[in-house]
């Protein structure tokens, strides 16, 4: 890391975009490696357990995002989105237990107890996330805004073999969108990465821990969507989008 970059200032500039202040144009500068822009990360998130996103710098190296526990809800919640703002849909795997670093993919995967559909909401607290430098992106948790959680997926070691066929609605609409796979011969070894990385920094994988491995479809734009509902048979998530109380 270099001396020019300062995380504690980074981090916070983004707390006080959370908080509802404005959204910088950019970091004062950008962070010169990964270690860096999880420093910042963790710096934002402060104490307690967060929520966990896996997430693809520069579209082709995993890594995750640490997502503060108050950016989970359940379904319904209202959630504050700038114009910007996009919607995903999600399968989030929910921890039974703890999932011990260096086990095996199978290990990981039987330490999940449930998924559930979900929406991940993106929001940067930078302006103009398209054109920000990707380590920006990942210092500002890439850009993850809130989890909304829906309804469990019945048999989902069976359902998620296969596409959900999942409908989404903007404004009771439906959405034309490809569903992405996210097999689960790709989560399972990703579970035993985010464990590694995970106990590596002080924040170990307990139960009850979040995990959201890809979007299913998105990044959608809302484009000033005020409700969205996401079903698959048997599972139903919805939310409600409205602007932020204050910008300046």
């Amino acid at each position: 890391m270099t001396s020019s970059f300062d995380p504690a200032l980074a981090a916070s500039l983004l707390i006080a975009a959370r908080a509802g202040g404005p959204r910088p144009a950019a970091l004062p500068s950008v962070p010169p490696d990964i270690d860096a822009a999880y420093q910042v990360q963790h710096l934002v998130l402060g104490d307690g357990a967060p929520a966990w996103k896996m997430a693809l710098l520069r579209g082709t190296a995993r890594e995750c995002a640490a997502i503060p526990a108050s950016d989970v809800h359940v379904s319904g919640a209202e959630i504050a989105l700038d114009s910007d703002g996009a919607i995903e849909v999600e399968t989030a795997f929910i921890l039974g237990r703890a999932i011990t670093p260096g086990c095996t993919p199978a290990a990981a995967l039987d330490a999940v107890a449930e998924v559930r559909l979900a929406f991940e909401f993106i929001n940067a607290r930078l302006l103009d996330r398209l054109a920000r430098d990707p380590m920006e992106a990942m210092a500002d948790s890439f850009c993850s805004a809130a989890i909304v959680l829906g309804d469990p997926i019945a048999d989902w070691a069976e359902v998620l073999q296969q596409p959900l066929e999942i409908r989404l609605d903007l404004d009771g609409r439906a959405v034309a969108a490809s569903e992405q796979p996210q097999p689960l011969a790709e989560t399972g070894p990703f579970l035993v990465w985010l464990a590694d990385h995970a106990a590596k920094y002080g924040l170990p994988l307990g139960a009850g821990s979040v995990i959201i491995s890809g979007a299913r479809i998105g990044p959608l734009q809302v484009n000033g969507a005020t409700h969205a509902q996401a079903r698959i048979a048997g599972a139903t998530v919805a939310a409600q989008m409205s602007a932020p109380p204050r910008r300046s």
